[in-house]
C-alpha cells in the first residue's frame, strides 16, 4: 500500500497526475481515481503549506495546468520540500531522491531519469522564485517524460 501512496505523491509533485494506474485496464493512460478523489487524497498534505492551497489549486496541479494560480505553484513547492526533492532554500532538485521516486513508476530506466533531472536542473536551476521554480521543474519533467516516450497517465476534469 505504501508504494502506491508514494507513486500517487510522485505524480502530484511533478504535475503528471498522481495515482495508481488501473493495471487491469487496457488503456494504460487511464487513472483509477477521479479528480475529486485525487484532490481529497492530497488535501492532508496542504495543511502545513503556506499559502494553503484551496481545492481548485490542488486540482490545477493534478490536471497539469501550465498557467496555474500562484497557490498551485506554491503547493507543488511545498510537496517537493516535504518529500525532500528540493531542499529548503535551493533551486535545483535533489537528483538522487527524485530519481529514486521516479524509479517507482519507471523502473529499469534510471539512466533516463537521471538525464531528465539533469536537464531540468540545468534549465530551471537559475529560477530564484521558489514557487515558480517548482512549477517549472514539474512542467519540465512532464515534458521530458513525454518527449522520451514514457507513458504518462492523465487526469481529466
Amino acid at each position: 500500500m505504501m508504494k502506491y501512496f508514494e507513486i500517487f505523491v510522485l505524480f502530484a509533485l511533478f504535475s503528471i497526475t498522481m495515482v495508481v494506474i488501473n493495471a487491469e485496464d487496457d488503456d494504460e493512460n487511464e487513472i483509477g481515481m477521479t479528480l475529486d478523489e485525487l484532490a481529497d487524497a492530497l488535501e492532508s498534505f496542504a495543511e502545513d503549506c503556506e499559502p494553503k492551497p484551496e481545492r481548485d489549486h490542488i486540482k490545477q496541479l493534478l490536471t497539469n495546468d501550465e498557467n496555474p494560480h500562484e497557490n498551485s505553484k506554491c503547493f507543488r513547492r511545498c510537496l517537493m520540500e516535504q518529500f525532500e526533492l528540493i531542499d529548503e532554500g535551493q533551486s535545483q532538485m535533489n537528483k538522487d531522491k527524485v530519481v529514486d521516486m521516479m524509479g517507482m513508476m519507471y523502473a529499469d530506466n534510471k539512466e533516463a531519469m537521471e538525464e531528465i533531472v539533469d536537464h531540468c536542473n540545468t534549465k530551471n536551476g537559475a529560477t530564484t522564485e521558489k514557487c515558480e521554480n517548482a512549477h517549472q521543474h514539474g512542467m519540465c519533467i512532464l515534458s521530458q517524460l513525454k518527449e522520451k516516450g514514457f507513458k504518462v497517465p492523465e487526469v481529466k476534469e
